[in-house]
């Protein structure tokens, strides 16, 4: 066996295991796909050798040796007969033909079954719509997209306790959400993509003992505004989350600021996130809406993009470009200047609370 060989045969298993695609095969599917003969003894020795190695399993499969069928016998079907061309093999003197199945062992892709969006502060998130749209049409099957709108935040973001209470409304929109679901016979654990304040949002509900009953799929936080050491780590050893996605934007210039104005907030979404179960990817050239721009969208949700990839494909092999690991010794920015900022921020909100009230009743 030559080395060349060996080597595009196993880019060929590389490629199914990443894609969690074509993980089950008989020797001669695989054979069409590497473009050799089906009955090349290499090629079946390589696959037993992973079979061997436990990253495969062989079950051999039957194939009817009828000349006018010769199509493989249905798993769990007694080797005898051919249901197909009712041909019983005993009394035509022939056997079935053992045809070498394998199993990859490796996760297989999922499907985008629901997702819920929430928009970043002051901000109509017309990207929400885009995205609606982009889903609708690079999907083979239906996908439904919540969109979760709690209007303009512009001087609630300085105020803790109207977190809590725009946290509570997400929290109770998502419970109602997730019951409609399952009417509909969808999954009970939509896959979340949330930007900026909207990520402040999402991890004061999965804090709020009131909402532990709820559970999600795949979560990817744009410009998160959320600690890097938020702990994302028990939230998916409890099951309460399946994975975390933190795209971070090498030109944003609001998320650093954050954590000076907002209470609880931090810049995860340009330090990125400390616990080890998540994955953080850099964009270069991203500002705090740069991955909104309809081209950026386009490519994120793309087959082979960014966020489809990390929708759909086994984690355990996904290693998108622009990954990185946090830095390990980040601590949130002095108490006092925290203070001093979050004080003015807290002038400035009662000052502006009239004219904000106002706006809501014009333009809710």
């Amino acid at each position: 066996m030559t080395t060349a060989r060996s080597d595009r045969w196993q880019a060929e298993i590389d490629r199914r295991l990443s894609q969690g695609v074509e993980l089950e095969f008989t020797l001669a599917q695989f054979a069409q796909a590497v473009e050799v003969a089906p009955g090349d003894t290499e090629l079946q020795a390589f696959l037993d050798g992973l079979a061997s190695a436990q990253a495969a399993v062989r079950r051999d499969a039957y194939r009817c040796p009828m000349a006018g069928c010769a199509r493989l016998l249905p798993a769990g079907v007694a080797n005898t007969f051919c249901p197909f061309c009712q041909a019983d093999f005993q009394q035509q003197g022939v056997e079935p033909e053992v045809e070498p199945s394998y199993r990859l062992v490796g996760e297989s892709s999922r499907d985008i079954r629901w997702v819920i969006v929430i928009h970043g502060m002051n901000s109509r998130a017309k990207w929400q719509e885009a995205f609606s749209w982009e889903i609708a049409n690079r999907l083979s099957y239906s996908a439904p997209v919540l969109i979760y709108k709690y209007g303009w935040a512009t001087i609630d973001v300085f105020a803790r306790w109207l977190h809590v209470r725009l946290a509570r409304r997400l929290g109770e929109r998502m419970r109602i959400a997730i019951a409609e679901a399952r009417k509909s016979r969808l999954p009970d654990r939509p896959d979340i993509i949330a930007h900026s304040f909207g990520t402040l949002l999402l991890a004061r509900v999965l804090e709020n003992p009131e909402f532990a009953d709820l559970q999600f799929g795949r979560i990817i936080t744009a410009a998160s505004i959320v600690r890097p050491d938020y702990d994302w780590d028990r939230l998916i050893q409890q099951g309460r989350v399946e994975a975390v996605l933190n795209h971070v934007g090498a030109q944003d210039r609001a998320v650093p600021f954050a954590e000076y104005a907002i209470p609880g907030a931090g810049p995860g979404g340009a330090v990125g996130y400390l616990a080890k179960s998540t994955l953080n990817v850099r964009a270069d050239g991203y500002g705090h809406s740069g991955f909104f721009v309809p081209e950026n969208l386009g490519v994120a949700i793309s087959r082979g993009g960014l966020w489809q990839g990390f929708l759909t494909r086994p984690l355990a092999h996904f290693r998108p470009a622009g990954a990185f690991v946090a830095e390990p010794h980040w601590r949130p920015a002095p108490l006092p200047a925290r203070v001093c900022t979050r004080a003015l921020a807290c002038g400035l909100f009662w000052v502006l609370a009239p004219f904000s009230w106002l706006r809501r009743k014009i333009d809710p």
